[in-house]
């Protein structure tokens, strides 16, 4: 299946201009829109796949208020800028609300570029900021003939030195007041990717790069006129097994197969460190239970990039 990132670089991509934006803004709105696929069409733009992480931050997990500053605790960024990409959830699992489904299909991209200190042009930065993460978001409702819904409005967030969020994270939009509240809802779509960045600094994760095999990128030439981008999946240690052949995910799903107590960062980068002497980011792997409550060894999980 071609990447969403495919779609939008397409000769022929259509994009439709979100709800919110006054028509006092279009001018300006379509300038920065230009600007924004410039980076989007660079071929050394790397591309993330996230379906899993997505899978994890809204169905496996039953978490239903994540905090910026403690469940994502190394926002440094990966690469100087970078593209995420992942499939809209059907469920939304959550402890306090329930299971909620979500209609039809679609894709979330979100380009991120780190910028220095220096290179932000913006009013009252704090003097202990590192990076400001520029965050840039499209969506594919599947809706007939429209390639994706972009750009939103850039949002913001300030990091430090150890990757950790300093304040509220901030956007600019093409829209007025009136909207602000329903607009700030649209930085969740973000999470993943910003799970994704967090999890690239563990110690037992790892980035693997993909390729799409040649006679289906032929293919894919052929009919747009682009050639389709390589891609980079992350691999988390541990649950792959569980998940696949215990709990049978691939028959029943992934919330029959088992519930997932949801894993968690250590941060041995102050103090002792881990053992007396390494100082990183650790994944702890989820404590799995089976249908009849009893808990399973954690294993080998997958989770693409």
């Amino acid at each position: 299946m071609p990447r969403f990132i495919d779609d939008l670089r397409a000769p022929g991509a259509r994009i439709q201009k979100p709800w919110f934006i006054l028509e006092r803004h279009e001018r300006r709105w379509n300038e920065h829109t230009l600007k924004v696929f410039e980076v989007l069409r660079d071929p050394s733009l790397p591309v993330l796949l996230i379906d899993n992480v997505s899978d994890y931050y809204f169905t496996a997990s039953d978490q239903e208020n994540w905090d910026l500053g403690r469940d994502f605790p190394n926002l440094a960024p990966p690469f100087p800028y970078f593209w995420a990409e992942y499939k809209m959830p059907r469920v939304i699992h959550s402890k306090e609300r329930g299971d909620t489904e979500i209609p039809g299909t679609g894709r979330v991209g979100t380009l991120i570029t780190a910028l220095t200190q220096d290179q932000f042009k913006g009013e009252g930065v704090p003097d202990n900021v590192k990076w400001i993460l520029w965050g840039e978001l499209f969506a594919d409702y599947s809706k007939h003939g429209v390639t994706g819904e972009g750009v939103h409005g850039a949002f913001f967030w300030a990091i430090d030195a150890e990757g950790r969020i300093i304040e509220e994270p901030w956007m600019q939009t093409y829209s007025d007041a009136a909207h602000n509240e329903e607009l700030r809802g649209y930085m969740g779509w973000f999470n993943p990717a910003l799970l994704a960045v967090s999890f690239l600094h563990c110690k037992n994760v790892r980035l693997d790069d993909n390729h799409v095999p040649k006679p289906l990128a032929k293919k894919y030439r052929e009919r747009h006129g682009v050639e389709p981008c390589a891609y980079k999946t992350l691999v988390i240690e541990p649950l792959k097994q569980i998940l696949r052949h215990e709990g049978r995910s691939h028959e029943v799903g992934l919330q029959k197969a088992l519930h997932i107590c949801r894993g968690h960062f250590k941060d041995y980068r102050e103090g002792r460190g881990l053992f007396g002497k390494y100082h990183q980011l650790v994944w702890q792997p989820s404590i799995v239970r089976g249908t009849k409550g009893t808990k399973t060894p954690p294993r080998e999980i997958e989770v693409k990039v």
